[in-house]
């Protein structure tokens, strides 16, 4: 299960290490339980601890996205490091996802 807390009724899941094809399809399977059986529409994920991300940690970020717009729901991502942003950057995405600098920024933003 991934680190997960609930903040003003959001839930905040803190990813962490290297989000490659490794461990992608289990970060969006256990994003997908929390967000199911919590009935959250209202997702932040904290990268502050993400070291590196390939193509699978992106399919996982936007296959969350998409569940949660058809649930009429929204995501954030905040503490972003600049070398995992960069490639956010790089591939076009950063318009695709709402990022904060910070996880209060974030939260203040729903």
């Amino acid at each position: 299960m991934l680190k997960h807390e609930v903040k003003d009724g959001k839930l905040v899941v803190y990813l962490e290490g290297r989000l490659d094809v490794s461990v992608a399809n289990e970060v969006e399977e256990g994003l997908t339980e929390l967000i199911d059986s919590l009935g959250h529409r209202k997702v932040l994920l904290n990268m502050k601890d993400v070291e590196y991300m390939s193509s699978s940690g992106f399919r996982a970020c936007i296959s969350t996205l998409r569940k949660l717009n058809s649930k009429e729901g929204l995501l954030k991502i905040s503490n972003i490091k600049p070398a995992v942003k960069r490639i956010f950057d790089v591939i076009e995405l950063t318009s695709l996802f709402d990022i904060y600098d910070s996880e209060e920024a974030a939260l203040k933003s729903f």
